[in-house]
């Protein structure tokens, strides 16, 4: 990583793509942010702009405003100082239609997070899972908001552990059953493989889980593993070279895999 960290443009939701580099983010951001909508609302740093009624949902966007003070928390990262857009559309069909306005080289995804000059945006329509998809795309949000740059694996495992409620993040994830029955069986994901992923087309369902497996481990685990992610997103957070985290958790905890295992097999 080169001294001084520069600002990417980022496009996320699920197994998304990088953002064509011909986008104008910049003017799409302006002219999204000045539209009228029917519904609008405003969450901590969250502002709602909705195809439909918001006051139905009024408990998800106070979770949402809570996300910042909980990231914030947990991470030892600053508060969030813009603001973030949140583009909420009723069905499918509108969001598609409108993503592909903005976005008309992105692959359809149920939600996405985009991030360039100025606020960052989320899109997303009402599905089985927008509650779900709402806060993983808002955690993405808040964390670029917040870092200059989060290693992708890292990113896409604290959204994963972001995703569920509050008091469901540490024992009801739908990543535990598995990766608790893999620890049973000695087994222990490969950081480094997940370090080497440079792209979101690189990750597949099982790297989304592993993500997941060493973050809850790095959150929840030894406090050495906690104290060394809030050390290396400090550094990310000064635009000092952080180096690979794995390597600074192996420095810290050199029994890395054991300790993982061990962490999941009493976990409870």
């Amino acid at each position: 990583m080169r001294n001084r960290i520069n600002r990417r443009k980022l496009i996320r939701g699920g197994l998304a793509c990088l953002l064509p580099a011909g986008l104008l983010m910049g003017r799409a951001s302006t002219s999204l942010a000045q539209s009228r909508w029917p519904y609008e609302n405003v969450a901590g740093k969250f502002q709602c702009h909705s195809t439909f009624d918001l006051e139905p949902y009024q408990s998800l966007f106070a979770e949402l405003a809570e996300l910042e003070t909980d990231l914030a928390a947990t991470l030892g990262v600053v508060k969030v100082k813009e603001p973030i857009h949140l583009y909420l559309f009723s069905t499918k069909g509108v969001y598609q239609q409108y993503v592909k306005q903005y976005f008309p080289d992105v692959p359809f995804r149920r939600a996405l997070f985009v991030k360039n000059r100025g606020p960052g945006m989320v899109f997303a329509y009402m599905n089985d899972d927008f509650a779900i998809d709402l806060r993983h795309e808002s955690t993405h949000a808040v964390l670029h908001a917040s870092l200059p740059l989060v290693p992708l694996w890292l990113d896409e495992g604290l959204a994963e552990y972001f995703e569920v409620p509050r008091v469901e993040r540490g024992v009801a994830n739908p990543h535990m059953r598995t990766i608790r029955w893999a620890t049973r069986l000695g087994r222990a994901p490969d950081i480094e493989k997940l370090e080497a992923k440079a792209t979101l087309t690189a990750m597949d369902r099982g790297d989304y889980r592993d993500s997941w497996a060493w973050t809850h481990f790095m959150l929840h685990g030894p406090k050495e593993a906690h104290d060394e992610l809030v050390a290396f997103l400090s550094d990310i957070q000064a635009s000092t070279p952080p180096g690979q985290l794995s390597e600074r958790l192996r420095r810290r905890i050199p029994d890395l895999e054991k300790r993982y295992i061990q962490h999941f097999r009493n976990w409870s």
